[in-house]
């Protein structure tokens, strides 16, 4: 007895022939869809559903401890979070600017006394893979070089937290102010943050001058912070526009409620 498909071919033709292609192709792609079916219910016999990971705490590269998850506490970028006055910023690359005219010394050198002390503090955050930079101002910038080649930032590796240490011991408060030159400076060296301290003495940043840092920050986090003896300014502070334009926080210091490091009583600007 002929099967269909040979009956088909005898009626002949090249009719028969499609029809034999087309039983063929059906069979075939039939006996895959089955072949198909029978693995993936091989495969997932015995196993449980899996909960989704929580985004931000697998574990991060190269991290080795026996505590629960060490990237709950590690960020998993590989950033670090430093601070200076209660203000932090989050990245890889710092810039500190940091006022050092004859207004910040005060009775004592209270403000510059104040600055070194969060500035060495902030600095021991950063581990050996983060970047850093220190410019101290008064009408002209003086900038931290550890490489003896400027416009370059250094790593945060004890060596040059050692030479960091020294450079800001050797700043004196004196001489006048001039903002802008020593903050487009710390721009061009491209942080993720800079940390901007001053006691927002005259000549202060006007409105041109502050679209010009925003222009050229483009992204760039600026924290601000303020000196003061007494109560905040009612009016609002060009630090505090600065820093809200540019995604950075700001703090007002009342240096009224800090003690003076030569006589060890509480000292006015």
């Amino acid at each position: 007895m002929l099967c269909p498909i040979a009956k088909t071919c005898r009626r002949g033709g090249r009719s028969s022939a499609s029809a034999i292609r087309m039983a063929v192709r059906a069979a075939g792609w039939g006996l895959v869809t089955l072949v198909g079916l029978w693995l993936s219910a091989a495969m997932g016999a015995g196993d449980e559903p899996r909960e989704k990971p929580v985004p931000g705490l697998a574990p991060a590269p190269g991290t080795r401890s026996t505590e629960p998850d060490p990237s709950i506490y590690i960020d998993p970028e590989g950033r670090a979070r430093t601070s200076m006055f209660g203000v932090s910023g989050l990245g890889h690359k710092f810039v500190y600017v940091l006022d050092r005219s004859a207004s910040m010394g005060g009775s004592g050198h209270v403000a510059l006394r104040a600055v070194k002390e969060e500035l060495h503090k902030s600095l021991e955050k950063l581990d050996t893979v983060h970047q850093f930079q220190i410019i101290f101002y008064n009408e002209k910038p003086a900038v931290f070089n550890p490489s003896g080649i400027p416009g370059r930032l250094a790593f945060a590796n004890q060596a040059n937290k050692d030479r960091a240490v020294r450079f800001i011991e050797s700043i004196v408060a004196d001489g006048n102010t001039r903002h802008d030159e020593a903050l487009k400076l710390a721009i061009r060296l491209r942080p993720d943050v800079i940390f901007f301290l001053t006691d927002g003495d005259d000549p202060k940043l006007s409105r041109r001058e502050m679209d010009q840092i925003q222009r050229m920050a483009n992204g760039i986090t600026i924290n601000a912070i303020e000196f003061g003896a007494g109560p905040p300014p009612e009016e609002k502070s060009f630090l505090a526009t600065l820093a809200e334009e540019n995604g950075g926080q700001y703090a007002y210091v009342d240096l009224s409620k800090r003690r003076s490091p030569s006589s060890g009583e509480s000292s006015g600007r």
